[in-house]
């Protein structure tokens, strides 16, 4: 396997039901790939699996060479997925989540600081730093969350 997400026969049942079947996939650096679909098509559940939240019954995955079912903190540290709806802590501000965030992919203090200043700039989310997450409309939660994701991009840090 060399691709940065790749599957093999990738399968997951729920009792009688089959929300995945055989599902073979390689998506190369670089490379955009969206899934589509009606409710119900497996698209929500194969992301689960490819961020190790739930195992697959059958098949292979690899996510940049960490198998998620069992290395599921390597992927979560290296991949960012930004839901529909996303979960923060209402009471805490947008600084204080993203700093939790940090905590959490173990970032020092220092740059977890330093990198928090640069991706609420980056999503315009400056001015509103201070303010409970509860407060935010879908849109700026939307915006925190994009935050969050760039917040764990290494690369582009280095």
């Amino acid at each position: 396997m060399n691709g940065v997400i790749e599957t093999q026969d990738l399968s997951k049942h729920y009792g009688p039901v089959i929300a995945v079947d055989g599902l073979t996939l390689t998506l190369s650096k670089g490379e955009v790939f969206g899934l589509l679909g009606p409710n119900g098509s497996g698209k929500t559940t194969t992301i689960l699996m490819l961020l190790g939240l739930t195992e697959p019954t059958s098949g292979t995955v690899r996510v940049l060479g960490y198998d998620p079912a069992r290395n599921p903190l390597q992927v979560k540290r290296r991949a960012g997925y930004l839901p529909d709806s996303v979960g923060f802590y209402d009471d805490l501000t947008a600084r204080e989540n993203l700093r939790y965030t940090a905590r959490l992919n173990g970032l020092t203090r220092a740059e977890a600081d330093a990198r928090i200043i640069d991706v609420l700039a980056r999503v315009g989310l400056t001015s509103v730093a201070n303010r409970q997450a509860g407060a935010f409309s879908r849109g700026m939660r939307q915006r925190l969350g994009l935050a969050e994701v760039l917040l764990k991009q290494r690369s582009s840090w280095a």
